[in-house]
């Protein structure tokens, strides 16, 4: 009662209204780092508009508040113009400028946004309408955030995201391959993946059988690749997919009379040449095969 802040003010009005003016960004800062009245998070981004500021940086459309700059910048026309300020000022992250440029260029080349949606949790909010989710889809594929290789599969999975038959009613990748990671949920993933065409049975039938792990409980292709691409792992792999029958019978059989072959030659093999072996490729090796 009675404290008086930034510009005189002594209601919440008053002092909203005075630090709503850019103009008086430096003051209010310092008052509310004092008082401990933002957040620091809120407090680091404002300070770096502050700075961008003093170096000569030019707010977004001449907007002299918050609310202001961020209505501004909710227009796609003035995004280009936005980002770069925000690249300047420092206050986005590279990851958030990556998305924000591969935005830019779909809008560049004429593609709209989904529902015209205006600002990030708008347009994640029309987003997760399943009547709305080719759209996205397809503006998702044209700004890059869905890799070539991996269209095909968000092509085929299409039809029963509109009908809201995703797993777990997942809405992402990312939540998807969550709620499919847990062993309670293979029947229903490998149910899904069957009908999406992402699985042949028998890949749907191994699925259910390991929980969708492969070996060392790696989840993935690429996991599994960088796993059993450590030659530390090759054992545990080559069991995996011997037990699993992913590996052909008259190719395991090939590769066992291949291993048999290769010993009794170390076994036979002159003095020297077995010398040679041992420094070229090590005894720690040779012992392992």
């Amino acid at each position: 009662i009675g404290a008086v802040g930034p510009g005189q003010c002594t209601t919440e009005e008053d002092c909203e209204a005075y630090c709503g003016d850019i103009a008086n960004i430096e003051e209010c800062l310092v008052f509310a780092e004092q008082h401990d009245f933002m957040d620091p998070e809120e407090l680091e981004e404002a300070k770096k508009v502050q700075e961008a500021l003093r170096l000569g940086a030019q707010l977004p459309g001449g907007c002299t508040s918050k609310d202001a700059c961020e209505t501004y910048c909710e227009d796609s026309s003035h995004m280009r113009e936005c980002i770069a300020f925000a690249e300047k000022a420092g206050f986005i992250s590279p990851e958030e400028l990556q998305e924000a440029k591969q935005v830019l260029k779909a809008l560049d080349a004429g593609v709209k946004l989904p529902g015209n949606c205006k600002g990030k949790n708008e347009c994640e909010a029309y987003c997760e309408d399943p009547s709305n989710v080719e759209e996205c889809v397809n503006f998702a594929l044209a700004a890059g955030f869905i890799p070539p290789e991996e269209a095909e599969q968000v092509r085929k999975v299409l039809p029963l995201m509109k009908e809201g038959k995703m797993p777990g009613n997942c809405k992402s990748k990312e939540s998807c391959e969550t709620h499919c990671s847990e062993e309670q949920n293979a029947e229903e993933c490998a149910a899904f993946f069957t009908q999406a065409g992402l699985m042949t049975p028998e890949e749907a039938d191994l699925f259910r059988k390991t929980g969708g792990k492969g070996p060392g409980g790696c989840r993935g292709e690429q996991e599994c690749e960088a796993y059993c691409n450590d030659p530390e792992n090759q054992e545990s792999c080559f069991a995996f997919a011997k037990d699993n029958g992913l590996i052909p019978e008259e190719d395991l059989q090939n590769i066992q009379e291949g291993v048999g072959k290769f010993k009794e030659g170390i076994d036979s093999a002159p003095p020297e040449v077995a010398q040679c072996l041992q420094e070229r490729i090590g005894q720690e090796v040779l012992d392992k095969i």
